[in-house]
């Protein structure tokens, strides 16, 4: 229940504070007075979106705070969001405030503690129900009207369509594989051709070591200089082999001169050992040189196999290299995937199925909502005929029809539509098509009526229900609404003097004008101001005695139950 509400340079409101009551409030005033602006700021404690064009001209910013109790059904919702948001709980007391900045900012606390956005929408859906445009929405869509009969269905019901709508989240990610599997069919069949081709080439490759292309060239660069080695040491054997000019006629020639020379001056013996350790180490290389030639052998197969698996190589460099290691580790990565398509990562099949075992646990849950959501219905249909006929419609008949839908949804399988025949004579018509303005607010009201029942909120707000409707109706309206306070707090924004009269508790908003600068000024009225109040709404300026008598006796017949 909303206690107390203050309000800080909002919109044309410079300084209000409102304490308000149990049981029916309503709020009287001129057009353009304030009485919707109220409703504006308290609509932002409950996490509704702010703007920083509602901050008072001239200020830099606006605050909005409301004190509320809460009831037993509200605690217990309320203290488990709080405890997800790590928000402080007092009591059964809750203090909320807004501050909004002419710059944008925007600060939210809850029990004096900064918070979200988003943990005061869900706390505030648990504290206040306003009743304006968005319900007239709602009940005219006929896609939502679903949601009024499962709110009407009570807690149980709505454990049942948690665990199908958990089913339904599994169903959409499921489909949403299969559809994107055979969206991609052709690309990932061309995917795995490519795939398929990179393995087989390198698998055929037969790659032995990634250090294979180092020793194949320094092996192709041996054969490859063959034939210059061939011939420089043939050379190098005729040098050493020539019959008149050869080294090794030349070196005989060179120790024996030098072995005399040692003879004739031992001076020259030290000559004559190096020229003879020169001869021998020449002629142990003609020995090694004549070895070498006479190994080696030069095979053309070789020489050519060699160069063709090298310019393999070179090949599959380029094309997942650059290096032979890193085509290494490119073949292990394609032969993993390539597996997944042959090993059914990518089942087909394998989803279908899946998506089929799903499908049978949903139409087991949805055939269960649709029977819970029939025998609502016919409980609802009742309720709302008895609610229409407290309101002058008794002649009203109302209907709720069921379809099947063509596929899974997130409410089921249920497309359900509200049909109501207004007056005697008329067929059964969807709610969408055939309900005027005042027949609108009516229902809304009936549906209200019975949601109070079930909604947990403490607090229900109407803005100007009444529009659009007679005497008659407004009177019907307002012992409505007073009903609905016996087990809700009602507060409402009214023109008609019948809904005035209804209330336990008044106040009078008016557009005040002061040192050029104008606000809205709130005040409560007691009895005699009540009369004089509705009073004036009957009867325009001019109040009579004879206005403030009818208006005393309106407000009495109002409260005869």
């Amino acid at each position: 229940m909303l206690i107390e509400l203050d309000i800080q340079n909002f919109a044309i409101i410079k300084s209000l504070k409102i304490m308000f009551q149990p049981q029916m409030t309503v709020l009287i005033g001129e057009t353009g007075a304030g009485k919707s602006i109220l409703i504006d700021a308290l609509s932002l404690l409950l996490g509704h979106r702010a703007q920083k064009e509602m901050v008072r001209s001239g200020q830099t910013k606006a605050v909005v705070t409301g004190l509320f109790t809460l009831r037993d059904e509200e605690m217990a919702e309320v203290s488990s969001i709080a405890a997800d948001y790590g928000l402080p709980m007092d009591g059964d007391d809750l203090i909320i405030s807004r501050e909004i900045s002419s710059k944008g900012r925007n600060v939210i606390r809850i029990n004096g503690q900064l918070t979200t956005i988003t943990a005061l929408g869900k706390i505030g859906e648990y504290l206040v129900d306003i009743h304006g445009q968005n319900d007239q929405q709602m009940l005219m869509d006929q896609s939502r009207q679903v949601d009024l009969v499962d709110e009407y269905a009570g807690k149980a019901f709505k454990g049942k369509l948690a665990e199908y709508q958990a089913s339904y989240g599994q169903w959409l990610k499921v489909k949403h594989q299969l559809e994107q599997l055979r969206r991609n069919a052709q690309e990932l069949a061309q995917r795995q051709d490519i795939l398929q081709f990179q393995v087989e080439e390198l698998t055929q490759a037969d790659l032995t070591s990634p250090n294979e292309d180092q020793e194949l060239s320094d092996e192709f660069n041996k054969l490859n200089n063959y034939q210059r080695i061939a011939e420089s040491a043939n050379f190098l054997i005729q040098l050493f082999d020539d019959d008149e000019h050869g080294l090794t006629n030349l070196l005989g020639d060179a120790q024996g001169t030098a072995e005399d020379l040692a003879d004739l001056d031992k001076d020259f013996k030290n000559v004559a050992q190096s020229v003879t350790d020169g001869v021998y180490s020449l002629s142990d290389a003609r020995s090694e040189l004549g070895d070498l030639l006479d190994s080696m052998e030069f095979d053309e197969e070789r020489y050519q196999y060699v160069q063709s698996r090298l310019d393999l190589l070179n090949n599959l460099k380029k094309k997942y290299g650059p290096s032979l290691e890193d085509v290494f580790a490119f073949y292990e990565k394609a032969s993993k995937e390539l597996s997944q398509f042959e090993t059914g990562g990518l089942d087909e099949d394998k989803l279908v199925k899946e998506l089929e075992k799903i499908e049978a646990v949903m139409t087991e849950q949805a055939n269960r909502l649709h029977q819970e959501r029939e025998a609502t219905s016919l409980k609802l249909e009742m309720a709302i005929k008895k609610e229409l006929a407290d309101l002058y419609m008794d002649k009203a008949r109302f209907s709720i029809r069921f379809a099947k839908t063509d596929t899974f949804t997130e409410k089921g399988t249920d497309d359900l539509a509200f049909y109501i025949a207004p007056n005697p004579g008329e067929e059964l018509m969807p709610l969408v098509k055939i309900v005027s303005g005042g027949e609108q607010s009516r229902l809304i009201l009936a549906l209200k009526s019975i949601f109070s029942k079930v909604e947990p909120v403490g607090t229900m707000v109407f803005d100007e229900v009444d529009t659009g409707v007679s005497g008659r109706v407004s009177a019907a309206i307002g012992k409505k609404m007073h009903a609905i306070a016996k087990d809700k707090q009602v507060i409402a924004i009214t023109h008609a003097p019948q809904v005035a009269a209804s209330a336990d508790h008044r106040f009078a908003i008016s557009k005040q004008v002061a040192d050029d600068e104008t606000f809205t000024k709130v005040e409560p009225l007691d009895q005699e101001d009540s009369v004089k109040m509705i009073a004036q709404m009957m009867a325009g300026a001019n109040v009579t005695e004879a206005a403030e008598k009818n208006a005393a006796d309106l407000i009495a017949s109002q409260k005869i139950e």
